[in-house]
């Protein structure tokens, strides 16, 4: 797996005791009176935003299109020789998945990509991403870029490369489990059932946006609180209203099996427990 090269970076060795907390499923413990998680990724993000200098001319900008993939290891200053790898990120076109073995996946939609002369930045729902065109070593291999990524007051550092494997690519519904407390909440707002799930993205801290179809055809747009504590906005989404990435998979909640219409495909919908949360409906032609 991949690992940031010693000395490369924007130095974040100060919250490494904050990311090994984390990657034990605890919460980062802040002190009274210190900064919060908000505080330290603000901060962190604009020294990363000063360090890619001003805007790239179109050969900077092309260094950074396409799809990247990137992995490292909780230490900055580790080799790639025994050090355990901590975090896997895919930033396709159109989603961003960031991945922790023991601590799930995240990820949102990219905004646009903010192309500077010394690299690249983008957000995707709770993730500010940068990527820097830098020698960086990984498993005895040369890679050309560096990849920083903010979550959670913790910043992640990496190498990356252009292009994705091959394989199943993650979609919106790749952090199903963890929208589901959003989704239960919207879904108690349907008139008209079974109504399926579209699209769910974390957008804001704390909140989730749902689009919903309901059996009569009509769409909505729900945001409700991640914790499925309440919901603040159910209302009509015009049918030019397409999110990237919307319709594929589609999701339906319980246990009956939806009826799959022509170039579809219904499969189960698991947690990480196996336990099944309804059905996915994906294109199959």
């Amino acid at each position: 797996m991949w690992t940031g090269k010693r000395g490369g970076g924007l130095g974040v060795a100060l919250i490494v005791a904050a990311a090994l907390a984390q990657r034990q499923g605890e919460a980062p413990v802040e002190s009274a009176g210190g900064p919060t998680n908000a505080e330290r990724e603000a901060e962190i993000a604009a020294e990363q935003l000063a360090a890619l200098g001003g805007p790239a001319n179109a050969a900077q900008r092309a260094l950074y299109e396409g799809e990247f993939q990137a992995s490292g290891g909780l230490d900055p200053d580790a080799t790639s020789e025994g050090s355990e790898a901590a975090w896997e990120l895919r930033l396709l076109e159109d989603y961003a998945q960031f991945s922790r073995p023991g601590l799930g996946e995240d990820g949102g939609i990219p905004s646009e990509r903010d192309y500077r002369e010394r690299g690249m930045r983008v957000l995707a729902g709770p993730l500010t991403i940068t990527i820097m065109q830098q020698a960086c070593s990984a498993s005895g291999l040369e890679l050309g870029y560096v990849a920083h990524v903010l979550f959670e007051g913790v910043a992640y550092q990496g190498c990356a490369r252009r292009g994705v494997d091959e394989g199943v690519r993650p979609t919106w519904a790749s952090v199903l489990p963890e929208l589901i407390p959003a989704i239960d909440a919207c879904m108690g707002r349907v008139g008209s059932r079974p109504a399926r799930v579209t699209f769910a993205s974390s957008i804001d801290e704390g909140q989730v946006m749902v689009r919903v179809r309901e059996s009569n055809g009509l769409r909505r747009e729900c945001i409700a609180d991640a914790s499925g504590s309440g919901v603040s906005v159910y209302e009509p989404v015009s049918d030019l209203d397409r999110r990237p990435g919307e319709g594929d998979p589609e999701f339906q909640r319980g246990a009956t099996q939806p009826r799959a219409g022509n170039c579809q495909t219904a499969e189960p919908a698991v947690d990480r427990s196996g336990e099944q949360l309804g059905w996915l409906i994906r294109r199959s032609c």
